[in-house]
């Protein structure tokens, strides 16, 4: 199998432990203890015990805080290491958007927004997010990087359009996995940490920029096949266990969420 997704699994391997080791400075552990826990509110609404996800080297990831400052969380990575983070640029709440992060900048996937290219608004959809810097394709199929500050929400861009019917599938009889399989999938242990969103026949994955990359969902029976139409010898199959779970190359992932 010769999907990028692959050389995504080897950088992992490189990058975990000293990436995340690397984000914990001497004596964090006992600053975070003299902290202490206040179950007040910090920056972004999130308080002690609520689980977020973080940014990685290698994409986004679960974790539950465990102390607050101000717009900084200490937290518990689902890899293990406990690590520092600041909302928003390298923590995130899970599930939908609400007022507090729109006002701090963040778009998330399917957004319909406006982006300002060379002084002109034009239409588009956000496609891959990247820290606080979002890809969005335009209506002619092209695509701009754009902050924050040169994006605006289109009205009700924040609400999912009707399910579309899906292209062609990579293999006869397979079909698109919308209505099948729905919401956040997140690994259930071991090794590092994967999350894949499932939404209306698409998949959200983390690519091997730090980003996510939307592919094609399709299944058939108890096999998917996550589908980058034009490039099938990158097509990514994954098995649906009789426990509801999903078997990837990255291991077991679970239902964590809508």
């Amino acid at each position: 199998m010769q999907y990028s997704f692959l050389r995504f699994a080897a950088f992992v391997s490189l990058a975990l432990a000293p990436v995340l080791s690397a984000q914990t400075p001497a004596g964090t552990a006992k600053t975070a203890a003299k902290a202490g826990a206040t179950g007040q509110a910090g920056v972004g609404g999130f308080k002690v015990g609520d689980t977020v996800k973080i940014d990685t080297a290698f994409g986004w990831m679960d974790a539950k805080v465990l102390q607050v400052n101000g717009n900084r969380y200490y937290v518990h990575a689902q890899s293990g290491a406990d690590v520092w983070k600041p909302y928003p640029a390298e923590l995130r709440r899970i599930g939908p958007l609400n007022a507090e992060d729109r006002a701090n900048g963040l778009y998330q996937l399917h957004d319909r927004v406006q982006v300002n290219v060379e002084g002109r608004w034009m239409d588009g959809e956000v496609t891959t997010e990247k820290g606080m810097e979002y890809q969005v394709t335009l209506a002619d199929k092209r695509t701009a990087w754009a902050m924050a500050n040169n994006l605006r929400l289109l009205p009700g861009g924040d609400k999912p359009l009707p399910a579309a019917k899906g292209g062609t599938p990579p293999k006869p009889g397979m079909v698109p996995c919308g209505g099948k399989i729905e919401g956040r999938y997140s690994s259930t242990g071991g090794f590092g940490g994967l999350t894949i969103v499932f939404r209306a026949g698409k998949a959200s994955v983390p690519d091997i920029s730090g980003g996510n990359e939307e592919l094609e969902c399709w299944m058939s029976g108890d096999k998917i096949i996550l589908h980058k139409p034009g490039a099938p010898n990158e097509d990514m199959p994954l098995d649906i266990n009789l426990d509801g779970t999903i078997d990837t190359p990255l291991g077991e992932i679970k239902k964590k969420g809508n």
